[in-house]
């Protein structure tokens, strides 16, 4: 009886801990996804967020040079982002990925709960380092020998979405299926400011934005700026993104994860 009491235990731990979601699961959550249509050179990238504390969510804003979805072109993308994650809403996690491959991850304490209040979060491309910031203060930072690997044209993706797995602890992303849905992330204001002006971007087979910098409070869709996406690019992110998930002009960007 104690040996079948165990297996039970253990089978029930692992069913939790780690259980990915399959093709036909996608459908049973769903979320955000918000993305630049140009590529913008290096610069200053700033949010004022407010996250959601639900078990199982990620609000997750990046930066990546990958836009096609052949496999090779995958292996060598690069990719700059944080991430707000709902069962760990007092930390950041800071992503660099170089060459298709994640450069570092991990969790920051930020000294908040990013669900209370908005907060700023911001990524700095420069020559001689590449930084996160939140409310102005340093958090990490990448010096110049491999900032300089990623100084390039990069698309903007800011999304909301269930985790890669319904239910994994090892992560940290908690379990969604015990969550009570919909819950929200909301964007109040977004602010670039180019840092770099790349010579040898003319020969780039993407668009490129051309101003200095930029603001929006996101009162409406600016369509010469974003579209609102079914999908993130990166692989391994599949969730179903619903375009009435993106939701504008009270009086900031509304994102909402629910189960259908």
């Amino acid at each position: 009886m104690r040996i079948l009491t165990l297996f039970i235990i253990a089978f029930g731990i692992n069913h939790c801990a780690a259980q990915p979601i399959e093709v036909e699961n996608y459908k049973k959550y769903s979320g955000a996804c918000l993305s630049s249509n140009s590529f913008f050179n290096p610069g200053t990238y700033s949010f004022d967020v407010k996250a959601s504390k639900t078990s199982g969510v990620i609000f997750c804003a990046f930066l990546t040079d990958f836009e096609v979805s052949n496999s090779q072109d995958y292996l060598r993308h690069i990719e700059l982002g944080f991430e707000l994650v709902g069962e760990s809403i007092d930390t950041i996690k800071c992503v660099a990925v170089l060459n298709g491959r994640k450069y570092y991850i991990q969790d920051f304490p930020l000294g908040f709960k990013a669900d209370e209040n908005f907060h700023n979060y911001k990524i700095v491309q420069d020559r001689d380092a590449i930084k996160w910031l939140v409310d102005d203060k340093l958090i990490w930072s990448l010096s110049a020998d491999i900032a300089h690997q990623l100084l390039k044209p990069m698309r903007l993706f800011v999304n909301f979405r269930p985790a890669v797995s319904h239910c994994d602890i090892g992560y940290g992303w908690g379990c969604i299926r015990t969550a009570t849905l919909p819950t929200f992330a909301y964007v109040k204001k977004f602010k670039y400011k180019s840092n770099v002006d790349l010579d040898n971007c003319s020969d780039f087979k993407f668009n490129i934005f051309k101003k200095k910098s930029l603001a929006d409070r996101f009162r409406r869709l600016n369509s010469n700026l974003w579209q609102v996406s079914t999908t993130d690019l990166i692989k391994g992110n599949k969730p179903l993104y619903k375009p009435e998930h993106v939701v504008f002009g009270v009086p900031l960007l509304k994102m909402v994860v629910n189960r259908d």
